[in-house]
């Protein structure tokens, strides 16, 4: 009886000093645990009502669109930006001189600077011209159906954007345009 006990003794201090030493394992790496991948918070997901700005672009006159590296669909999407992100005030009463206001400075100046960002990789060869043209698309169609909506949280997600992937990332992957 001693015996087994003694035996019994010697496989439950083997048992648990196995399982201490993992645990201080698995406290010593706190990274490669699954449980702190879980505990990460989800990036908020925006949605908006959509309409499609294809009859609009359609309605477009040709001569007053230019030509763009990413075709004439997004050449057509960014004069339709232009017309509807900006307006003219007179500065004073009598005077000629006009100033361009921006309606959603935030999303227009984020809208700008992604389309910068993807030129320059098109012409550095980082992004097919087809891949960017395709993100850039989609970034405008954002643009278009955030323009009446109310976006405070979303052009707070806008500035506390770090780079230009991130606000890509943003305006391609975290939000949908419910139809």
């Amino acid at each position: 009886m001693k015996k087994n006990l003694v035996l019994f003794t010697i496989i439950f201090l083997l048992a648990a000093g196995k399982l201490v030493a993992q645990e201080e394992l698995a406290m010593t790496f706190p990274g490669d645990t699954k449980t702190t991948k879980s505990n990460m918070p989800a990036l908020p997901v925006f949605e908006f009502r959509a309409s499609s700005a294809e009859i609009d672009v359609s309605s477009v006159s040709k001569d007053l669109i230019g030509e763009h590296i990413f075709g004439q669909l997004v050449s057509g999407k960014l004069y339709l930006l232009e017309s509807k992100y900006t307006y003219e005030i007179p500065i004073v009463p009598g005077n000629p001189q006009m100033r361009t206001m921006i309606r959603k400075p935030v999303v227009y100046d984020a809208v700008k600077k992604i389309e910068r960002y993807l030129k320059k990789s098109v012409k550095k060869g980082e992004v097919s011209a087809e891949v960017a043209s395709a993100e850039f698309n989609k970034v405008l169609d954002v643009a278009f159906n955030v323009l009446t909506a109310e976006t405070g949280d979303f052009e707070k997600a806008i500035t506390e954007s770090k780079d230009v992937n991130s606000l890509t990332n943003l305006f391609t992957k975290r939000v949908n345009l419910v139809f």
